[in-house]
């Protein structure tokens, strides 16, 4: 059983692993249960909202599919908020009222309004949006006047609103950033799969857009071929990062990406270049069709060590490629294929042995968990995984074994591929 209260953001796990029937085990229907406090997970609280929002009168403008908000303020950003809706909720010319508790995330700067629509069929007319924060009764509205359709408008279902109110003494820009993304030229590098980009500045990001219209080409993605997209949103300031991938749909998805380079359409910062020169294919290169860029210019990067030990049981050991994510206060890192990073040894993950792998990213800041698991691939897959280090030489810390829970003592065998620690 697990149970989460979101004003204080803890996540309790309560283990049963029994029955509750008359007529199995010990014919018991009712027990009780003790947290498991190793389980327990925290992230930030959340605070109550109030949310007004506005449908245009114009002809059309009414929608019967759910909305989803993503807040972001200088605490960070919230999780996906998906309001209630019924047949007679977001109708022309009406105003309709919702309540939520959303993620603390400080003072707003801005708001994600998106439609979850699979058809992608249908199309809304929002004039704006207002909120009240009932933990500080400050109120902020964040005005829109655009389509969210497919076929209206710029078809895009997705807008970015700057935050206004009191306590904001200028609102963001909304910008028009030019996405300039080179195919390879190599046999078989383009791709009909649909690809999609996440693009991370100083000032959040820019969610998982869809690179549908191409500015110069009808048929996207070929060989040796440059496509441009224009992605609008708030002001994301100096860019840091991207992910990009594919869907993996069509025959023969498998896509080699050159660079990618992203310009602010007013020019008021320089392009950044991310080079990629890297296959997103499930039979090339590493399989993988979704990746994780840093801008190459950047020096700040901060080195991660990491160790990892296999237990010295009877078949410890593991052929299988084996990832890690870190999540931290800041940042959180692309899944690490840890076979295709720097190691000391030929054989890793063999048993009883202490594996170091080192690597460059962004700060992530304090080290909050860790995902760690395999693909299950190989004969004899099955790894049991005793502990984790990590090292972060320009912070002085050490994620030791016990400093974040990290030894585990755990198979990680076909019925479980990855664990949460």
């Amino acid at each position: 059983v697990l149970v989460e209260c979101p004003i204080t953001g803890i996540q309790q796990t309560f283990p049963c692993n029994n029955w509750l029937a008359y007529d199995e085990n010990d014919g018991r229907t009712e027990r009780r249960l003790k947290e498991d406090l190793s389980l327990r997970k925290t992230h930030r609280p959340s605070v109550p909202w109030y949310i007004w929002m506005y449908t245009n009168d114009k002809k059309g403008a009414s929608t019967n599919v759910q909305v989803i908000l993503v807040l972001y303020g200088d605490n960070g950003k919230s999780r996906n908020v998906k309001l209630e809706r019924n047949s007679d909720t977001l109708q022309q010319g009406q105003c309709d009222q919702f309540k939520a508790d959303i993620n603390d995330v400080g003072i707003p700067y801005k708001l994600r309004v998106s439609l979850n629509d699979k058809n992608l069929s249908t199309s809304w007319h929002l004039d704006r949006i207002e909120m009240d924060n009932l933990k500080t009764n400050q109120e902020y509205i964040f005005h829109c006047g655009r389509w969210l359709s497919k076929t209206e408008d710029d078809k895009q279902v997705i807008r970015e609103l700057p935050a206004e109110g009191s306590e904001i003494s200028k609102r963001l820009p909304i910008v028009k950033y030019i996405v300039d993304v080179y195919t390879g030229n190599k046999i078989g590098a383009g791709t009909d799969a649909n690809v999609f980009i996440n693009i991370y500045g100083e000032c959040g990001d820019t969610g998982v857009r869809s690179l549908e219209y191409s500015l110069k080409n009808k048929n996207k993605f070929e060989k040796n071929q440059v496509d441009s997209f224009i992605i609008e949103s708030v002001l994301l300031k100096q860019i840091r990062k991207i992910q990009i991938g594919h869907d993996g749909t069509g025959v023969g998805s498998g896509w080699f990406l050159n660079k990618v380079i992203i310009r602010q359409e007013d020019g008021c910062y320089e392009p950044t270049t991310f080079i990629c020169d890297r296959w997103f294919a499930v039979d090339e290169d590493d399989g993988r069709i979704v990746r994780e860029f840093i801008v190459t210019q950047h020096l700040d990067m901060t080195t991660y060590n990491i160790k990892i030990k296999t237990g010295d049981v009877f078949q410890a050991g593991t052929n299988a490629d084996v990832h890690l994510k870190i999540f931290g206060e800041k940042d959180t890192t692309d899944k690490l294929q840890l076979t295709t990073i720097n190691n000391n040894t030929k054989n890793i993950f063999e048993r009883g042995q202490i594996d170091n792998f080192t690597f460059e990213c962004y700060d992530l800041g304090k080290i909050e968990h860790i995902l760690i698991g395999h693909n299950g691939k190989n004969l004899g897959a099955g790894w049991f995984l005793d502990w984790i280090e990590i090292d972060v030489p320009s912070r002085r810390e050490v994620y030791s074994r016990d400093s974040l829970n990290l030894r585990m003592f755990h198979w990680l065998a076909p019925k479980f591929h990855a664990r949460l620690y």
